[in-house]
């Protein structure tokens, strides 16, 4: 079924039909999906997309960890690792239509084995990029972004699709990044595959500055630079605000002759810097790009007011960059915690380019969907991920949670939520949370998980922080002995940062099954806004 539509702040319970289809919805712009992008791809009708980019799984074969939380202490793992599955196999014998694209994957599954883990990706990849091109304007194009671990097979794909007659680029970034390689040269370079949907497909010339064509004024950016009075400054300022004057990737001042273009852009980008992990970029996820590299790509294919898509969102680096050069954004990625980051980055830009969320409120989540997913092994899932993880991610993500990053040791704590400002202590307030996904009605949460978790939440408590309520989820209703254990801790009173002075649980016991059939929801303080990306995004809200 079709998300719900949920706007910033607030929740709205979706009306029965006739209503406006999620395709109307996401083409509005500067829309958020938490989903599946292959279930958003099949709602949006032909040709209704200006400009795709996506940076997807690279088939790395490994865990990424994103850094999330106060200080990016809390970790969540983003999984690239992939396996035949009995969802694959459907995928492959029923949903790839005959033609170019299925031929591409038989030869592919001879090359590398049946039943592959290269296999395994380019069916899952091979899907998506169809779609990709259904919903694609002939006046648009499509850049794919990957790296050596699977560029290859990306490439021959890209051909099936797309058609080798609209290849237009393979783009290298080139980046500085030191390696301890041993028996080979160091990688210290990306590949972004251009393609685009046909002849009438536009393109923005863009330009480089030469180093004949420039001057270095000074290092760093401050108009005082300029020495010898008023006369001078009034020039400095009208040549900044012409775009004469810029700061070059060395952070020197340089005069630009407006009269010259420079020389065309070449398909070797070395002039845009790989974000370190001190970068001011940085939101803590793991495989985010300079926004630079983005801008440069948006630039170039697309005009503003036109809408960009990114399939595999992730910290949201391309709708950031769409959204600051007056584009459309829709942005989807099936990670609650990533969505959760790219609503926090994008609404610090202001209501003009504040994203509409869909998928990320209890409403918009079917039970039977939920408790067939949650169940899954990894062999059933498609992209490999565990029912249990899978639910730990989206049960974070609806209660804008941060999620552990400790596994072990923990108390069986998976997420923490962070409450605003308790004026009272003046501090802020953190509600440790447990998720059970047991299988099965017969094995619910019990009195030892109970314990544990009143357990860390005393912890907490006893080092410093201010800990007040616990949550306890579970897939199916908790057994009554585990709710008046619950309700024996009592209530608590928190005078927040709005003003309001509230009771609240001190623990709380509630299953996705309530939630999602009973409208029942935990009751907790409002969400402090910076949770999520911790330092990064508290520079963003507060300047």
């Amino acid at each position: 079924m079709p998300p719900r539509a949920t706007r910033r702040g607030r929740t709205t319970r979706s009306t029965p039909p006739p209503y406006i289809s999620s395709s109307q919805r996401y083409l509005a712009g500067n829309a958020l999906v938490c989903a599946d992008n292959i279930d958003v791809l099949k709602e949006l009708p032909d040709e209704c997309v200006d400009l795709i980019y996506l940076d997807p799984p690279f088939n790395s074969n490994q865990f990424y960890v994103a850094a999330f939380g106060d200080k990016g202490m809390v970790r969540a793992q983003l999984r690239d690792i992939w396996r035949w599955t009995a969802e694959t196999e459907i995928t492959y014998r029923q949903r790839i239509p005959h033609g170019r694209l299925l031929d591409c994957l038989q030869g592919i599954i001879l090359q590398t084995g049946a039943d592959s883990k290269m296999a395994a990706y380019c069916v899952y990849m091979g899907r998506r990029l169809a779609e990709m091109r259904r919903v694609l304007k002939p006046t648009g194009s499509i850049y794919l972004h990957c790296d050596p671990h699977a560029n290859a097979y990306l490439r021959i794909l890209m051909d099936a699709v797309f058609g080798e007659n609209n290849f237009r680029n393979e783009l290298v970034w080139h980046y500085n990044k030191w390696t301890n390689a041993a028996s080979y040269f160091q990688r210290n370079h990306d590949t972004v595959f251009f393609y685009a949907k046909s002849d009438k497909a536009r393109y923005n010339k863009q330009f480089q500055m030469t180093a004949h064509k420039t001057r270095v004024i000074a290092k760093g950016w401050d108009s005082n630079v300029v020495q010898g009075g008023v006369r001078q400054l009034l020039v400095y300022d009208r040549a900044k605000a012409a775009g004469e004057i810029a700061k070059d990737k060395y952070d020197r001042i340089v005069y630009r002759d407006q009269s010259n273009e420079g020389t065309a852009m070449p398909d070797v980008w070395a002039d845009i810097n790989y974000l370190s992990s001190g970068a001011k970029e940085r939101v803590g996820y793991p495989t985010q790009k300079p926004r630079a590299l983005l801008e440069r790509i948006i630039e170039a294919s697309s005009n503003p007011g036109d809408l960009v898509l990114d399939p595999f969102c992730g910290c949201g680096t391309a709708a950031d960059a769409a959204a600051s050069l007056g584009r459309k954004y829709l942005g989807v990625d099936v990670s609650g915690i990533a969505v959760r980051v790219m609503q926090q980055r994008l609404e610090s830009r202001g209501d003009a380019v504040a994203p509409v969320v869909y998928g990320l409120e209890w409403n918009d989540f079917d039970w039977e969907h939920f408790e067939r997913r949650a169940l899954m092994g990894r062999d059933e899932a498609e992209d490999g991920i565990e029912g249990w993880a899978w639910a730990e991610d989206k049960v974070a993500g609806l209660l804008q949670a941060v999620p552990n990053e400790r596994k072990r040791g923990d108390g069986g704590v998976d997420a923490r939520y962070f409450g605003a400002l308790d004026i009272d202590r003046n501090e802020g307030i953190v509600v440790p949370i447990q998720v059970k996904m047991y299988a099965s009605t017969q094995r619910s949460v019990g009195r030892p998980d109970a314990d544990r978790l009143l357990g860390v939440q005393t912890d907490l408590q006893r080092r410093g922080l201010h800990a007040p309520m616990s949550l306890m989820v579970s897939l199916y209703p908790p057994p009554e002995s585990v709710r008046v254990f619950a309700a024996r801790q009592g209530r608590v009173t928190l005078h927040t940062r709005d003003g309001g002075r509230q009771d609240y649980p001190v623990m709380q016991a509630l299953s996705v099954q309530e939630m999602l059939q009973r409208d029942t929801r935990p009751a907790l303080p409002p969400a402090d806004p910076r949770a999520l990306v911790g330092d990064t995004q508290d520079k963003m809200l507060l300047g």
